[in-house]
């Protein structure tokens, strides 16, 4: 085997695979995500009202600039009959979206009433589009960088 096969299977293997490992770990964590956001749309068929009860600030330390950055997530509450629910919401931004007092929609599985999801709330569906999008992309660097390389 002459050196430029054997580079080129290196580089294959180098490049293009660590391309294929992290686009495959970004696309199946884009295809969890959206399934879980389907999962709850269909379990979650009762529907009550709530109120944001508060706004907490997530703080978590930037260590590329020594900074920090901050989170707000709002805490809400509402009732299922006679039983009160206080929860927080596990997607914060960087400018919290709700204001204290406002109503919310709150859709819960009748079965279970901690499976729950905000009406309008959709983080977890846009960052599912941006790990599957990537994933995509990832493993089309991968494809497309083989099949140069072996064209070459």
């Amino acid at each position: 085997m002459n050196n430029k096969i054997m580079f080129k299977i290196i580089f294959i293997i180098m490049f293009s695979g660590i391309w294929v490992i992290v686009g495959s770990i970004f696309f199946i964590i884009g295809i969890v995500m959206l399934q879980s956001k389907k999962k709850k749309q269909i379990n979650c068929t009762s529907k009550t009202y709530g109120k944001i009860k508060d706004i907490v600030r997530h703080e978590s330390y930037n260590s590329n600039d020594g900074g920090y950055t901050y989170t707000w997530h709002p805490i809400f509450e509402y009732n299922i009959g006679e039983l009160k629910f206080i929860k927080e919401s596990s997607y914060g931004s960087s400018k919290s979206k709700y204001a204290i007092g406002q109503e919310i929609e709150v859709y819960y599985n009748p079965k279970d009433y901690n499976d729950y999801y905000i009406a309008g709330e959709n983080t977890s569906k846009i960052l599912g589009i941006i790990f599957f999008i990537v994933g995509v992309i990832a493993i089309n660097i991968a494809l497309f960088s083989t099949i140069i390389t072996l064209n070459s």
